[in-house]
């Protein structure tokens, strides 16, 4: 796949993920010429596998984004470009100009962001050896995995004892680990919490104990050894959410970027997938709301002209209703 930067395209697709890669593949078969910027920053980079892709049970994140790469040598009119857009604006007549790698401009007829989220990550001794392994941030993708098993869950905020209670949907043996001495936690959640076999540790967490895939815990930093073969924590994820911003675009409250059942938003020509636009952060969602940008996005484009080589996409629909 080319990686030459154009000056123009149809469709600038920043963020070279699931949902990124899958808008680009659709926007391939409708024969919209299309450059994918990719950072390479990828929030499931550190996960061992992904699970619940239908016919990819599990699949490494790794072999998923080769062989998403693969399938798009098919079409042609798809370019691929390990960088930064480090800004995008819109135009009176609708032309979006994006400022690429910081100074080499390139302009669209339409935008597909794809920029998704950025977790913030606990700082433990061992974390990044352990993270993907053991150590998990989403129940969803990992909780089927850690059946039976003794997991610890780690955070003081207040939904902490909902998220670990949902872990009763694969084991019993469950703990919290406040990493904190000042919790945010109700009466009537901890009670909650002790009917259903949870318990609550309260201290600052200090290091992973064991080989990574060998858990045996979490060390705290007054010397106590809290036993686990799996961690899982929930803290605060940010959007990536800079250039729907500085374009307009509505957001939620969260920082998420708001889009209609075509994953247009709010400034029209821009289109928005993956995980910054839901609370679904699952690859398998990813893919599916990717799908559904590119293919809206390419039908958008019905009508219009195209950028060369692109052919002349179809007329529009309502000529012949």
């Amino acid at each position: 796949m080319s990686t030459e930067l154009p000056d123009a395209v149809d469709v600038l697709v920043v963020g070279g993920g699931p949902s990124g890669l899958a808008a680009a593949t659709w926007l391939g078969r409708y024969q919209r010429f299309t450059l994918v910027v990719d950072a390479g920053e990828y929030r499931n980079s550190a996960a061992n596998q992904v699970h619940g892709l239908l016919s990819r049970d599990p699949v490494p994140p790794h072999q998923l984004r080769a062989d998403s790469l693969a399938d798009l040598e098919q079409y042609p009119l798809v370019r691929l470009h390990r960088g930064i857009v480090n800004s995008v604006r819109r135009d009176e007549d609708g032309l979006f100009h994006a400022t690429v790698d910081g100074g080499h401009p390139v302009s669209a007829l339409r935008l597909v962001l794809a920029t998704g989220i950025r977790d913030q990550l606990p700082h433990l001794l061992g974390f990044d050896e352990h993270y993907g392994a053991d150590v998990h941030h989403c129940p969803a993708c990992d909780g089927f995995n850690a059946r039976g098993e003794d997991i610890i869950v780690l955070g003081s905020s207040s939904r902490i004892p909902a998220y670990a209670a949902g872990f009763l949907q694969w084991t019993e043996n469950i703990t919290i680990v406040t990493n904190s001495l000042d919790p945010h936690f109700t009466g009537r959640q901890r009670e909650a919490l002790a009917e259903h076999g949870i318990s609550v540790v309260e201290g600052i967490a200090e290091a992973l104990v064991g080989g990574p895939g060998q858990l045996r815990g979490i060390s705290l930093a007054d010397g106590t050894l809290v036993h686990g073969s799996r961690v899982f924590f929930s803290q605060r994820h940010l959007a990536t959410n800079q250039l729907a911003a500085d374009l307009g675009c509505e957001l939620h409250r969260d920082g998420s970027v708001a889009v209609n059942k075509y994953q247009l938003t709010s400034v029209s020509g821009v289109y928005a997938a993956g995980d910054l636009t839901t609370d679904l952060k699952l690859v398998p969602v990813a893919v599916s709301s990717g799908t559904i940008a590119g293919y809206a996005c390419a039908a958008s484009l019905r009508g219009h002209g195209a950028t060369p080589p692109a052919p002349a996409p179809a007329p529009p629909a309502r000529w012949f209703l």
